[in-house]
């Protein structure tokens, strides 16, 4: 006969002072009007154990009213559910801070997982991040959710997470894997069908134990009673947040109501996205969707998709990363938290941790089986590498000092001072440069037809500096002769426009090609070229007599090129992965170039604003394309009129980036 244990007298003691503790708490705050912080966080030690009476465990969580839930019986309760919670413990090392961005969800809005991709790039920003997280409750995808929808195994325990923090910087915390207790629970919660303390625990109940953290909460009345709480588990530094709005987050939108805990002491502000260098977007352009849409908002972040989703994370990254004390200021911190998404950190981030999750717990983690999708940028260089070797092959020349034209570079660091002064006709605070481009990748057919050397005339004659000519055949639908004719049409001009090889510069052949064709410089795109070898172009240009414009998009590039020894740096507002125009890139990385190096500003320029703006960042010079190609009415046909009309257009539309101020 099987035998049944039933347990020790000190086993039914315990058990009956566990009941007793569930008892006392609803008695004391029934009939003495609240209860102590020990008794409830004994009575949630009842409940959690899983012999709490249901109509007890109900009785208590509706006497615990709001009124009630002072921050010592809120941080007895936190413990509690805690002390039942899986273990995980992270080692860091020494100055290291663990950090979580998470909110109490139920704000009843509906937006876009951002707790969860700020978390992303706060740990590509060089954070420690363990977020502690669940499925959607009220919204249409939980943080939960849309990891899943990625790829990640949220099931890793507690070892698990340490390991996969310590290799890539981040991991989630599946609440309902690491709260086993909650089952308990959670029948009477849902029969309830109301708010309880439960709703405001799950911030404060991560098994790691955050040193740092940001917390959204769904009512302005938690603000005070969260940032005590922390204040009380022995956080070090936090915030809690709650939008005018209502939002459980920093809102993107307007104004954010901030409680902010720094070395035990407590202050209160307002923040809006204006205090982070950070535009604001009506709420409903960041709006939640299914996890398969948000996790195309999210790969395109990462991608560096520009938009009020991406300033969304910005902002909420960027104050996470001050509130660990990663940045010294809000705008700091955004730039910081811009890098780290536009150097390509944060997507690394995301797939490292996505393949660890599953590979710590001995899940196979399938190869990607489609390569992943060049940007247009790498795609042309590609091609004109593979052009340029069969060309080298067939037609070899030497190295030469002078073009075949037989006139030496002009400096463009002097042109552009001279051409700043309009040569005596156009005086300006900047100096122009005009381009020539027949089509593009991202806009297709501009002006097919252009008469290039009427167009370059008109720009030389108008004040342009520098004549830029795209020669790239196949995406730009430019050739080398253009370039050469440009020269022979402007070079016998009083003070003429130096003329800029525009192209995709990837061997040394080309840069001696266009001094033949008579370039008085050509561009140099960091992104396509290693430190060395752009150091050895640098070197080969101005062997030539040509100081070449080496163009950047990001922070990583603004280095190298300096590190190259740049004297001319042109930054490009266009981000060539997705094509955005983002005006503000020009002002960002202006910051970082030495007053002795030139600085232009490339693509998006439309209107004398733009040129202001620009100059007022440091811009010695700017970069005109399509605005001055696209100066023509398509409807005419008759040849003659066109170059008339355009000829027109176009001297207006350079005067009109060139006019003086008032």
């Amino acid at each position: 006969q099987k035998s049944i244990n039933i347990g020790s007298k000190s086993d039914h003691l315990r058990a009956g002072a566990r009941m007793s503790a569930l008892k006392t708490a609803v008695k004391q705050l029934t009939e003495a009007g609240g209860c102590t912080p020990e008794e409830a966080g004994e009575a949630v030690k009842e409940i959690m154990s899983g012999e709490g009476n249901p109509l007890l465990t109900a009785s208590f969580l509706t006497a615990l009213r709001w009124d009630k839930c002072t921050p010592e019986i809120v941080s007895a309760v936190a413990k509690s559910m805690r002390d039942y919670a899986l273990p995980c413990k992270p080692e860091l090392k020494k100055d290291e801070v663990l950090v979580d961005v998470v909110g109490t969800g139920g704000d009843g809005f509906d937006t876009f997982n951002v707790s969860t991709c700020a978390s992303i790039v706060l740990a590509a920003a060089g954070a420690k991040v363990l977020k502690h997280g669940n499925r959607s409750n009220a919204s249409k995808c939980g943080s939960a959710d849309i990891l899943e929808a990625m790829g990640a195994n949220l099931m890793v325990d507690g070892a698990q997470a340490s390991k996969v923090m310590e290799e890539c910087g981040f991991c989630f915390l599946f609440a309902q894997k690491f709260h086993p207790s909650m089952k308990h629970v959670a029948k009477v919660r849902r029969a309830m069908g109301v708010r309880t303390i439960f709703n405001i625990l799950g911030p404060l109940t991560n098994p790691a134990r955050p040193t740092v953290q940001l917390t959204g909460v769904f009512s302005k009345n938690l603000g005070p009673l969260y940032i005590q709480v922390m204040k009380a588990s022995g956080m070090k530094r936090a915030m809690v947040v709650h939008s005018k709005e209502g939002l459980d987050e920093l809102s993107i939108a307007g104004p954010t109501y901030a409680w902010i805990l720094d070395d035990g002491k407590i202050t209160e502000k307002t923040v809006s996205p204006p205090d982070f260098g950070l535009p604001c977007h009506s709420l409903d352009k960041v709006a939640g969707k299914e996890p398969t849409k948000n996790m195309r908002t999210f790969q395109e972040i990462m991608e560096g998709k520009k938009g009020p989703c991406m300033d969304f994370v910005l902002l909420n990254a960027s104050c996470a990363l001050w509130v660990a004390g990663l940045a010294p200021d809000f705008k700091q911190a955004t730039e910081k938290a811009r890098n780290a998404i536009e150097s390509g950190k944060a997507k690394k981030v995301l797939e490292d941790y996505i393949k660890l999750s599953n590979t710590v717990a001995g899940i196979a983690y399938p190869k990607q089986e489609k390569k992943e999708e060049k940007s247009i940028l790498h795609t042309i260089a590609d091609h004109r590498l593979a052009v340029v070797k069969d060309l080298s092959a067939k037609v070899p020349f030497p190295m030469v000092t002078v073009n075949s034209l037989g006139t030496p570079a002009i400096n463009v660091l002097n042109r552009i001072e001279v051409g700043k002064m309009g040569r005596g006709k156009i005086p300006d605070i900047v100096a122009l440069m005009a381009e020539i481009k027949r089509a593009s990748p991202s806009k297709g057919d501009i002006n097919i037809g252009v008469d290039v050397v009427r167009q370059a005339l008109i720009y030389a004659k108008s004040g342009a500096s520098v004549i830029s000519v795209l020669t790239e055949p196949k995406w730009f639908k430019g050739t080398i002769k253009d370039l050469r004719a440009v020269k022979e049409a402007t070079m016998t001009l009083e003070n003429p426009p130096c003329v800029l090889l525009k192209d995709f510069v990837v061997d040394e052949y080309q840069i001696l090609e266009a001094r033949m064709n008579g370039a008085d410089l050509v561009l140099l795109i960091v992104t396509l070229l290693p430190l060395n070898k752009l150091k050895h172009f640098i070197h080969v240009s101005r062997s030539l007599g040509m100081e070449p414009l080496v163009e950047c998009a990001r922070e990583d590039e603004v280095k190298t090129a300096l590190a190259a020894g740049a004297k001319f740096i042109g930054i490009n507002n266009r981000n060539l992965k997705t094509f955005h125009v983002d005006m503000d890139t020009t002002g960002r990385l202006a910051k970082m170039i030495p007053k002795e190096v030139k600085l232009a500003a490339l693509s998006g320029i439309k209107t004398r604003a733009d040129v202001e703006k620009f100059y007022d960042v440091g811009a010695a010079a700017v970069l005109v394309g399509e605005t001055l190609m696209r100066a023509k009415d398509p409807a005419v046909r008759n040849k003659k009129t066109i170059i008339k009309l355009k000829k027109k257009k176009n001297i207006n539309l350079i005067k009109t980036s060139l006019h003086p101020r008032p």
